[in-house]
């Protein structure tokens, strides 16, 4: 295959991707950003397959390829329970502090009692805490947070 056919191919698959996406967003269903990993076999055959057995193909590579990587917990580590309680400290948010939780996006409202990580980033209690189950990186700084 030439390098041109082979970037051909590369940009078809590229192209089938982002239609998924636009199409998804479209229907206002949430997308959830997935690493993919592919080998690319491109045979002569494969070159007259009909354009419904390639996009059946390639919905079956990205199923199993979404599959597995919810499989590996999206690539996330969470951080201990004990590392949870003793480092995430409760504040109450003041009057003239105006911020909003950026795991769930909603305002943090004056006199609500939040969750501070040790970076000073300040979000909902209970989002901050689910957050950390899954991920032991502060959602805004990538502050870490133990694992072992």
């Amino acid at each position: 295959m030439s390098s041109d056919e082979y970037e051909g191919v590369l940009q078809d698959t590229i192209q089938c991707g982002i239609g998924t996406v636009c199409r998804m967003r479209d229907q206002e269903h949430y997308c959830r950003a997935l690493q993919l990993h592919s080998d690319l076999y491109v045979e002569p055959m494969a070159m007259a397959m009909s354009m419904s057995d390639q996009e059946s193909l390639m919905t079956r590579a990205l199923s199993e390829s979404r599959r597995e990587f919810e499989n590996n917990n999206y690539g996330m580590v969470g951080a201990t329970e004990s590392s949870i309680k003793k480092m995430v400290k409760k504040v109450k948010v003041e009057d003239g502090e105006k911020r909003d939780c950026m795991v769930c996006l909603e305002e943090l409202r004056v006199g609500f009692e939040a969750s501070q990580m040790p970076c000073s980033h300040v979000f909902h209690g209970g989002c901050i805490e689910r957050w950390l189950k899954h991920s032991h990186y502060c959602p805004i700084c990538r502050f870490k947070m133990p694992t072992n």
